[in-house]
């Protein structure tokens, strides 16, 4: 039975800024169908935002662990969340195409090392509740992954905009910066030699594998939350506004799915459990596809939603578990890996479908989801896994917040 996460200040620090960021996620698929409107693009021109902000995670994954080794992890997590609120910002500016994908880049380069550092930090802190605790922290993001689309919808129908809809996730950064000052020690990365030895240790083989398993999972719940409101709209009839609500749905279940989550990743392996998320999406996906009632069709939005839910959070944490005990590196790579599949994923089904049509473009979600089944059936990680590096944190004297 795997422990059970703490939940002091410093622990929801790290929630928070996980769902602050989650937040810009999910409001940015929600606006996707907007900004293609108000800039009168095709689909294959707006679906660059979703490379350009693929772009901005793949170089933050890159170069985030050396970062966090350089700054200390409390610093860093505070330079990416002053860089994500900038980011943010350009990419609600007035302006055209240019500056959109400007700020697509700005934002995600930052708020993707805030999930690098976040989920690094709650690895480290937690010890053996790192899964439920990181479990627990995405089902906190998922909570606001539904508030985030209807506050888009609602403010396109009002006179204060869309854009204010994404603006209210600044307020839980100034939250979680200052629970983080509450525990400065905790946010502190060990620098001593055995880290500095563990980060040039190549990884085990098995690790690539959960990294490739990640890869599939993420394409698949990056392109089901980015084009579901325009599958609404072409099978449904739904307005621009009320489909980019009506994302909502996938979101709730997303919620649903990791509250239920965080609670049996406490008991359960955690390639059961993801391999019972994947039938569970793959059914809300049938739903979908072969319905065009709007209420059935949100239904099975939900359905699916509840399945994509562990996809990151489980997905990760069998990175980490096969990574030999380099966190910040394994979260690092993870963050690459899923900046990719945000990237190809959206814009191969966006670019099927100015061809073809959204719903015929979605026969591509299964072709990517059941090889990550196959994948965690024969490829497992929670069974064999034996860290073979440990690490124990230590506090440097020279190393500030």
């Amino acid at each position: 039975m795997a422990a059970r996460p703490k939940r002091d200040s410093a622990t929801w620090a790290g929630y928070l800024l996980i769902a602050s960021y989650a937040w810009f996620i999910y409001g940015f698929s929600a606006t996707q169908t907007l900004i293609r409107d108000e800039q009168e693009t095709s689909r294959t021109v707006s679906s660059l935002h979703a490379v350009s902000f693929s772009l901005g995670g793949i170089v933050a994954g890159l170069i985030a662990a050396r970062l966090i080794l350089a700054f200390g992890r409390g610093r860093f997590l505070t330079i990416a969340v002053v860089g994500t609120t900038i980011g943010i910002l350009i990419y609600t500016a007035p302006g055209g195409t240019t500056v959109t994908l400007t700020g697509a880049f700005v934002a995600s380069f930052f708020g993707s090392s805030i999930i690098v550092g976040a989920s690094a930090f709650l690895f480290d802190y937690q010890k053996q509740a790192g899964p439920a605790a990181v479990t627990e922290a995405n089902a906190v993001a998922a909570f606001g992954g539904i508030l985030a689309p209807l506050a888009i919808g609602i403010g396109s129908f009002i006179f204060l905009g869309w854009r204010t809809g994404l603006w209210i996730l600044f307020a839980g950064f100034i939250v979680s910066l200052l629970l983080m000052r509450k525990s400065p020690d905790v946010f502190r990365v060990p620098v001593d030699e055995q880290i500095r030895e563990a980060n040039k240790v190549p990884f085990p083989q098995r690790f690539w594998w959960a990294l490739a398993t990640l890869f599939l999972l993420l394409t698949t719940e990056f392109t089901l939350t980015l084009w579901s409101a325009d599958l609404l709209r072409e099978r449904a009839g739904f307005e621009a506004g009320a489909a980019a609500a009506s994302v909502a749905a996938v979101t709730g279940g997303i919620f649903l799915g990791r509250v239920l989550g965080s609670q049996l990743a406490e008991y359960f392996p955690v390639d059961r459990i993801l391999s019972f998320a994947i039938l569970i999406t793959f059914g809300g996906w049938l739903v979908v596809w072969f319905s065009s009632v709007a209420a059935i069709m949100i239904l099975g939005l939900v359905l699916s939603g509840i399945g994509v839910a562990l996809f990151w959070p489980l997905g990760i944490s069998r990175v980490v578990m096969a990574s030999g005990g380099q966190n910040d590196r394994a979260t690092a790579l993870s963050a690459v890996a899923g900046a990719t599949a945000g990237g190809i994923g959206p814009f191969v089904l966006g670019a099927m479908a100015d061809s073809m049509g959204v719903h015929t473009a979605f026969l591509m979600l299964p072709v990517v989801l059941l090889p990550a089944l196959f994948l965690i059936r024969f490829k497992p990680v929670t069974n064999t896994i034996t860290p073979t590096i440990t690490i124990t944190p230590t506090i440097t004297p020279n190393r500030t917040q």
